[in-house]
């Protein structure tokens, strides 16, 4: 059967698409939680005019990422710390300290989820991956010394 999907979907599609299904699946997991419609007519008029604005929309998005990256590209973050008599740091750094000092150092407004690293427990230098997309990646360095 055919459906419009109301939202994203993983492994099936992005709102707006049209895709076929099972009678089974979107009765029983798509109609109830409103992630799709019945593929009618006007419903599939509709879907092509949202399929539009959506493209539009992606468009902007990733011309938005590509600034990003270019900002973020060779930027060198320094971060200072306590540490303990062993050479490793009391707190961790996590991902919300990294997308402060980016959002601080490189004037964006980043969130901690586009970041992509293990916590950082010792001083030195770490590549720290903000992760934007596909094909979207740009690495930062932090580099951590002791207070």
């Amino acid at each position: 059967m055919q459906v419009v999907l109301n939202k994203d979907v993983p492994k099936l599609g992005h709102r707006g698409d049209v895709v076929k299904v099972r009678e089974g699946y979107f009765r029983n997991f798509l109609l109830p939680r409103g992630f799709a419609l019945i593929g009618t007519v006007s419903a599939l008029k509709v879907a092509a005019v949202r399929k539009e604005k959506i493209g539009v929309q992606r468009k902007q998005v990733l011309d938005n990422s590509k600034e990003i990256l270019a900002k973020l590209k060779g930027l060198k973050i320094n971060m200072k710390s306590k540490i303990s008599s062993k050479g490793k740091l009391f707190g961790a750094i996590a991902e919300d300290k990294i997308a402060e000092a980016i959002n601080a150092a490189a004037g964006l407004k980043l969130d901690r989820g586009f970041i992509k690293m293990t916590h950082i427990k010792t001083t030195g230098t770490h590549d720290v991956l903000v992760h934007l997309g596909p094909d979207m990646e740009e690495k930062v360095k932090v580099i951590v010394k002791a207070i």
